[in-house]
């Protein structure tokens, strides 16, 4: 996460490198650059979290609960 805080100022730039989006009807054309598709970038992840974020929270039963792990035994393993 340091890397990303470090280099936040080049994401999106030219430094990232980009492409170039035209249209082939009239012609206009812009640069888009390239993410860093690092996923703790709020500016190239962020939607993507926001939304795999609304899908687990969909995916919740409508009760209050919370979630538990433990080992079990050896012994009981199995079972």
């Amino acid at each position: 996460m340091r890397a990303s805080v470090e280099v936040a100022d080049i994401f999106r730039t030219a430094v990232m490198g980009g492409h170039v989006e035209a249209c082939t009807d009239c012609g206009h054309w812009r640069v888009a650059y390239n993410s860093c598709r690092n996923r703790h970038c709020p500016r190239c992840q962020g939607a993507a979290a926001r939304t795999w974020l609304a899908e687990r929270e969909a995916d919740l039963l409508p009760v209050g609960y919370f979630h538990v792990v433990f080992t079990l035994p050896a012994e009981v393993a199995d079972v």
